[in-house]
Protein backbone atom coordinates (compact mmCIF):
# COMPACT_ATOMS: atom_id res chain seq x y z
CA UNK A 1 0.00 0.00 0.00
CA UNK A 2 1.68 3.56 -0.84
CA UNK A 3 1.80 5.64 1.38
CA UNK A 4 0.23 9.36 1.81
CA UNK A 5 1.92 12.42 0.05
CA UNK A 6 1.78 15.33 1.63
CA UNK A 7 4.93 17.43 -0.46
CA UNK A 8 5.65 21.04 -0.61
CA UNK A 9 8.06 20.83 -3.97
CA UNK A 10 10.27 23.70 -5.18
CA UNK A 11 12.36 24.23 -7.91
CA UNK A 12 15.31 22.86 -5.99
CA UNK A 13 13.76 20.94 -2.90
CA UNK A 14 10.79 18.39 -1.96
CA UNK A 15 9.58 18.74 1.51
CA UNK A 16 7.75 16.56 3.18
CA UNK A 17 4.65 17.83 5.22
CA UNK A 18 4.03 17.10 8.82
CA UNK A 19 0.22 16.26 9.47
CA UNK A 20 0.07 19.56 12.12
CA UNK A 21 2.13 21.80 9.73
CA UNK A 22 0.80 24.35 8.30
CA UNK A 23 1.05 25.51 4.27
CA UNK A 24 3.28 27.88 4.04
CA UNK A 25 2.76 31.23 2.24
CA UNK A 26 3.64 32.37 -0.72
CA UNK A 27 6.56 34.52 -1.02
CA UNK A 28 6.98 35.71 -4.25
CA UNK A 29 8.50 31.86 -4.68
CA UNK A 30 7.11 29.02 -6.81
CA UNK A 31 5.54 26.52 -4.83
CA UNK A 32 3.88 22.93 -5.85
CA UNK A 33 2.13 21.12 -2.65
CA UNK A 34 0.37 18.10 -3.18
CA UNK A 35 -1.94 16.80 -0.43
CA UNK A 36 -3.60 13.68 -0.16
CA UNK A 37 -6.79 14.99 2.04
CA UNK A 38 -7.93 12.67 4.25
CA UNK A 39 -10.57 14.92 6.49
CA UNK A 40 -12.32 17.91 6.58
CA UNK A 41 -10.40 18.67 9.99
CA UNK A 42 -7.41 18.55 8.34
CA UNK A 43 -7.65 20.82 5.29
CA UNK A 44 -9.46 23.27 7.25
CA UNK A 45 -6.57 23.67 9.12
CA UNK A 46 -3.77 23.68 6.21
CA UNK A 47 -6.17 26.10 4.26
CA UNK A 48 -6.92 28.60 6.90
CA UNK A 49 -4.01 31.09 6.53
CA UNK A 50 -5.00 30.86 2.75
CA UNK A 51 -8.63 31.94 2.97
CA UNK A 52 -9.90 28.74 0.94
CA UNK A 53 -13.61 28.87 0.34
CA UNK A 54 -15.67 26.16 2.83
CA UNK A 55 -16.91 24.93 -0.88
CA UNK A 56 -13.87 24.50 -1.79
CA UNK A 57 -12.86 21.89 1.02
CA UNK A 58 -16.54 20.39 0.53
CA UNK A 59 -16.02 19.88 -3.30
CA UNK A 60 -12.40 18.17 -2.89
CA UNK A 61 -13.60 15.68 0.26
CA UNK A 62 -16.76 14.76 -2.32
CA UNK A 63 -15.39 12.46 -4.88
CA UNK A 64 -18.46 12.80 -6.93
CA UNK A 65 -18.09 16.20 -7.29
CA UNK A 66 -18.81 17.27 -11.02
CA UNK A 67 -15.96 18.60 -13.17
CA UNK A 68 -15.84 22.72 -12.97
CA UNK A 69 -13.70 25.64 -12.75
CA UNK A 70 -14.13 28.71 -9.94
CA UNK A 71 -12.45 31.83 -9.85
CA UNK A 72 -12.39 33.29 -6.33
CA UNK A 73 -10.70 36.53 -5.54
CA UNK A 74 -7.48 34.94 -4.39
CA UNK A 75 -7.37 31.61 -6.40
CA UNK A 76 -8.59 29.64 -9.11
CA UNK A 77 -10.03 26.28 -7.98
CA UNK A 78 -10.83 23.59 -10.79
CA UNK A 79 -11.60 19.73 -10.75
CA UNK A 80 -10.32 17.48 -13.78
CA UNK A 81 -11.18 13.75 -13.90
CA UNK A 82 -9.06 11.03 -14.40
CA UNK A 83 -9.33 7.47 -15.01
CA UNK A 84 -8.89 4.27 -14.22
CA UNK A 85 -9.79 0.26 -15.10
CA UNK A 86 -10.20 -2.26 -12.65
CA UNK A 87 -11.21 -5.58 -13.18
CA UNK A 88 -12.97 -4.38 -16.44
CA UNK A 89 -14.85 -1.79 -14.32
CA UNK A 90 -14.16 1.89 -15.24
CA UNK A 91 -13.19 3.88 -12.39
CA UNK A 92 -13.23 7.97 -12.38
CA UNK A 93 -11.27 9.85 -10.15
CA UNK A 94 -10.94 13.72 -9.48
CA UNK A 95 -7.73 16.01 -9.23
CA UNK A 96 -8.09 19.16 -7.45
CA UNK A 97 -6.29 21.84 -8.41
CA UNK A 98 -5.94 25.28 -6.19
CA UNK A 99 -3.94 28.00 -8.27
CA UNK A 100 -2.98 31.08 -7.15
CA UNK A 101 -0.39 33.77 -8.38
CA UNK A 102 2.50 31.94 -7.41
CA UNK A 103 1.79 28.73 -5.86
CA UNK A 104 -0.58 25.08 -6.74
CA UNK A 105 -1.67 23.50 -4.41
CA UNK A 106 -2.75 19.37 -5.64
CA UNK A 107 -5.09 17.49 -3.74
CA UNK A 108 -6.46 14.11 -3.74
CA UNK A 109 -8.21 12.08 -1.70
CA UNK A 110 -6.26 8.49 -2.17
CA UNK A 111 -3.01 7.97 -3.53
CA UNK A 112 -2.01 9.03 -7.36
CA UNK A 113 0.26 6.83 -9.07
CA UNK A 114 0.82 9.81 -11.33
CA UNK A 115 1.53 12.10 -8.88
CA UNK A 116 3.48 10.16 -6.63
CA UNK A 117 6.02 9.40 -9.83
CA UNK A 118 6.35 12.81 -10.40
CA UNK A 119 7.03 13.51 -7.27
CA UNK A 120 9.60 10.46 -6.00
CA UNK A 121 11.53 11.45 -9.51
CA UNK A 122 12.06 15.51 -8.64
CA UNK A 123 15.27 15.15 -9.17
CA UNK A 124 14.67 15.01 -12.72
CA UNK A 125 11.63 16.96 -12.65
CA UNK A 126 11.74 19.83 -11.07
CA UNK A 127 12.93 22.21 -14.16
CA UNK A 128 9.09 21.57 -14.90
CA UNK A 129 8.56 23.88 -12.18
CA UNK A 130 11.44 26.20 -13.08
CA UNK A 131 9.53 27.18 -15.62
CA UNK A 132 6.38 27.49 -14.15
CA UNK A 133 3.60 26.24 -12.04
CA UNK A 134 1.48 25.78 -14.68
CA UNK A 135 3.81 23.30 -16.42
CA UNK A 136 3.40 21.16 -13.62
CA UNK A 137 -0.73 21.19 -14.01
CA UNK A 138 0.15 20.61 -17.77
CA UNK A 139 2.37 17.33 -16.35
CA UNK A 140 -0.70 15.93 -14.57
CA UNK A 141 -3.43 16.75 -17.09
CA UNK A 142 -1.05 15.45 -20.25
CA UNK A 143 -0.54 12.05 -18.21
CA UNK A 144 -3.50 11.66 -16.89
CA UNK A 145 -5.07 12.09 -21.03
CA UNK A 146 -2.34 9.67 -22.38
CA UNK A 147 -3.50 6.98 -19.34
CA UNK A 148 -7.13 7.61 -20.67
CA UNK A 149 -5.95 7.40 -24.16
CA UNK A 150 -4.73 3.72 -23.23
CA UNK A 151 -7.79 2.90 -21.34
CA UNK A 152 -9.78 3.46 -24.63
CA UNK A 153 -7.62 1.59 -26.67
CA UNK A 154 -7.75 -1.14 -24.33
CA UNK A 155 -11.40 -0.82 -24.38
CA UNK A 156 -11.39 -1.26 -28.17
CA UNK A 157 -9.51 -4.08 -28.22
CA UNK A 158 -12.13 -5.38 -26.06
CA UNK A 159 -14.57 -4.51 -28.69
CA UNK A 160 -12.88 -6.27 -31.46
CA UNK A 161 -13.01 -9.37 -29.68
CA UNK A 162 -16.41 -8.93 -29.23
CA UNK A 163 -17.74 -8.77 -32.85
CA UNK A 164 -15.19 -12.00 -33.50
CA UNK A 165 -17.28 -13.58 -31.13
CA UNK A 166 -20.72 -12.43 -32.96
CA UNK A 167 -19.56 -13.04 -36.04
CA UNK A 168 -17.78 -16.94 -35.47
CA UNK A 169 -20.96 -17.29 -34.10
CA UNK A 170 -19.86 -17.90 -30.56
CA UNK A 171 -22.88 -18.73 -27.94
CA UNK A 172 -21.35 -17.56 -25.17
CA UNK A 173 -21.78 -13.88 -25.34
CA UNK A 174 -22.24 -11.89 -22.48
CA UNK A 175 -24.71 -9.38 -23.24
CA UNK A 176 -25.05 -8.30 -19.88
CA UNK A 177 -20.77 -7.45 -20.29
CA UNK A 178 -21.38 -5.51 -23.34
CA UNK A 179 -23.75 -3.52 -21.97
CA UNK A 180 -21.82 -2.28 -19.61
CA UNK A 181 -18.70 -1.73 -21.54
CA UNK A 182 -20.70 1.25 -23.69
CA UNK A 183 -22.51 2.75 -20.06
CA UNK A 184 -18.65 2.91 -19.31
CA UNK A 185 -18.01 4.77 -22.54
CA UNK A 186 -21.00 6.84 -22.67
CA UNK A 187 -20.07 7.86 -19.13
CA UNK A 188 -16.76 8.24 -19.64
CA UNK A 189 -18.46 10.92 -22.88
CA UNK A 190 -19.70 12.86 -20.76
CA UNK A 191 -16.98 13.07 -18.38
CA UNK A 192 -14.12 14.21 -21.45
CA UNK A 193 -16.89 16.53 -22.48
CA UNK A 194 -16.70 18.28 -19.21
CA UNK A 195 -13.11 17.35 -18.80
CA UNK A 196 -12.17 19.41 -22.32
CA UNK A 197 -14.65 22.47 -20.93
CA UNK A 198 -12.62 23.40 -17.94
CA UNK A 199 -9.23 23.19 -20.22
CA UNK A 200 -10.95 26.02 -22.59
CA UNK A 201 -12.11 27.98 -19.20
CA UNK A 202 -8.10 27.46 -18.45
CA UNK A 203 -7.27 28.97 -21.97
CA UNK A 204 -9.77 31.75 -21.29
CA UNK A 205 -7.76 32.61 -17.98
CA UNK A 206 -4.15 31.63 -18.66
CA UNK A 207 -3.47 35.77 -19.17
CA UNK A 208 -3.93 36.06 -15.23
CA UNK A 209 -2.16 32.90 -13.90
CA UNK A 210 -0.12 31.28 -16.81
CA UNK A 211 2.00 32.47 -19.17
CA UNK A 212 1.66 32.49 -23.23
CA UNK A 213 4.58 29.98 -23.08
CA UNK A 214 2.12 27.41 -21.12
CA UNK A 215 -0.83 27.60 -23.77
CA UNK A 216 0.16 25.84 -26.74
CA UNK A 217 0.63 22.72 -24.09
CA UNK A 218 -2.64 23.37 -22.83
CA UNK A 219 -4.27 23.27 -25.87
CA UNK A 220 -2.19 20.01 -27.20
CA UNK A 221 -3.98 18.43 -23.97
CA UNK A 222 -7.21 19.80 -25.20
CA UNK A 223 -6.80 18.49 -28.65
CA UNK A 224 -5.75 14.96 -27.03
CA UNK A 225 -9.02 15.03 -25.18
CA UNK A 226 -10.98 15.95 -28.83
CA UNK A 227 -8.86 12.84 -30.00
CA UNK A 228 -10.11 10.71 -27.12
CA UNK A 229 -13.71 11.92 -27.32
CA UNK A 230 -13.67 10.74 -30.99
CA UNK A 231 -12.33 7.53 -30.34
CA UNK A 232 -14.98 6.57 -27.52
CA UNK A 233 -17.69 8.25 -30.50
CA UNK A 234 -16.62 5.51 -32.39
CA UNK A 235 -16.04 2.54 -29.95
CA UNK A 236 -19.56 3.35 -28.55
CA UNK A 237 -20.55 3.35 -32.18
CA UNK A 238 -18.89 -0.01 -33.04
CA UNK A 239 -20.36 -1.37 -29.59
CA UNK A 240 -23.87 -0.62 -31.00
CA UNK A 241 -23.58 -1.85 -34.47
CA UNK A 242 -22.15 -5.33 -32.34
CA UNK A 243 -25.26 -5.44 -30.55
CA UNK A 244 -27.44 -4.94 -34.01
CA UNK A 245 -25.59 -7.70 -35.64
CA UNK A 246 -25.95 -9.99 -32.70
CA UNK A 247 -29.78 -9.22 -32.33
CA UNK A 248 -30.08 -9.74 -36.19
CA UNK A 249 -28.20 -12.97 -36.50
CA UNK A 250 -29.98 -14.43 -32.95
CA UNK A 251 -32.88 -13.74 -34.79
CA UNK A 252 -32.25 -15.38 -38.45
CA UNK A 253 -31.05 -18.60 -36.34
CA UNK A 254 -34.34 -18.70 -34.83
CA UNK A 255 -36.35 -17.98 -37.71
CA UNK A 256 -34.31 -20.81 -39.53
CA UNK A 257 -34.71 -23.22 -36.41
CA UNK A 258 -38.88 -22.28 -36.90
CA UNK A 259 -38.68 -22.56 -40.50
CA UNK A 260 -37.25 -26.07 -40.11
CA UNK A 261 -39.53 -26.95 -37.10
CA UNK A 262 -42.54 -25.63 -39.35
CA UNK A 263 -41.45 -27.95 -42.40
CA UNK A 264 -40.69 -30.90 -40.33
CA UNK A 265 -44.47 -30.63 -39.06
CA UNK A 266 -46.02 -29.76 -42.48
CA UNK A 267 -43.95 -32.83 -44.11
CA UNK A 268 -45.13 -35.27 -40.72
CA UNK A 269 -48.52 -33.83 -40.72
CA UNK A 270 -50.52 -36.13 -43.85
CA UNK A 271 -47.96 -38.82 -43.12
CA UNK A 272 -49.92 -38.71 -39.44
CA UNK A 273 -52.91 -38.88 -41.41
CA UNK A 274 -52.42 -41.76 -43.30
CA UNK A 275 -51.40 -43.28 -39.98
CA UNK A 276 -54.93 -41.93 -37.92
CA UNK A 277 -56.90 -43.26 -40.93
CA UNK A 278 -55.31 -46.78 -40.97
CA UNK A 279 -54.87 -47.08 -37.67
CA UNK A 280 -58.95 -46.06 -37.01
CA UNK A 281 -61.50 -48.45 -34.69
CA UNK A 282 -63.85 -49.74 -37.14
CA UNK A 283 -63.98 -53.70 -38.34
CA UNK A 284 -64.99 -53.01 -41.63
CA UNK A 285 -61.80 -51.14 -42.96
CA UNK A 286 -61.11 -51.60 -46.83
CA UNK A 287 -57.74 -53.80 -47.19
CA UNK A 288 -57.68 -54.64 -43.07
CA UNK A 289 -56.83 -57.99 -43.70
CA UNK A 290 -54.82 -57.42 -46.69
CA UNK A 291 -51.37 -59.16 -46.46
CA UNK A 292 -49.59 -56.30 -47.50
CA UNK A 293 -51.40 -53.10 -46.14
CA UNK A 294 -49.06 -52.77 -43.52
CA UNK A 295 -46.11 -52.03 -46.41
CA UNK A 296 -48.08 -50.14 -48.47
CA UNK A 297 -49.12 -47.90 -45.78
CA UNK A 298 -45.70 -47.29 -44.94
CA UNK A 299 -44.44 -47.12 -48.74
CA UNK A 300 -47.75 -44.20 -48.61
CA UNK A 301 -46.75 -42.17 -45.80
CA UNK A 302 -42.97 -42.28 -47.07
CA UNK A 303 -43.94 -41.32 -50.70
CA UNK A 304 -46.29 -38.54 -49.08
CA UNK A 305 -43.25 -37.06 -47.12
CA UNK A 306 -40.83 -37.23 -50.54
CA UNK A 307 -43.31 -35.50 -52.58
CA UNK A 308 -44.14 -32.71 -50.00
CA UNK A 309 -40.29 -32.20 -49.54
CA UNK A 310 -39.28 -32.22 -53.06
CA UNK A 311 -42.30 -29.44 -53.33
CA UNK A 312 -40.50 -27.57 -50.60
CA UNK A 313 -37.61 -27.24 -52.32
CA UNK A 314 -38.92 -26.54 -55.65
CA UNK A 315 -40.49 -23.22 -54.25
CA UNK A 316 -37.20 -22.90 -52.46
CA UNK A 317 -38.82 -22.12 -48.96
CA UNK A 318 -35.63 -23.79 -47.59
Amino acid sequence: MASILNYILTPSTKEEILPNKPLPLSKGGKHWIHITAENEQQLTLLFHKHKIHPLTIEDILNPSSRIKLEKFPNYIFFIYKGFHLEKNQLVSRNFNFILTKNQIISLTLDFRETISDLIENWKANHRILAQGYEFVVHKILDIETDHTLAIVQKIEEKIEHLEDQIFNNTRRLDISYVYSLRGSLQSMKKWLIQNKEVLEHVEAIQSSFFSDEADAFFRDVRDHSIKILELVDSNIESISSALEAHIAISSRKTNEIMKTLTIMTAIMLPMSLIAGIFGMNFKNIPSLDWEWGYFYSLVLMIGTGITMYLYFRFKRWF
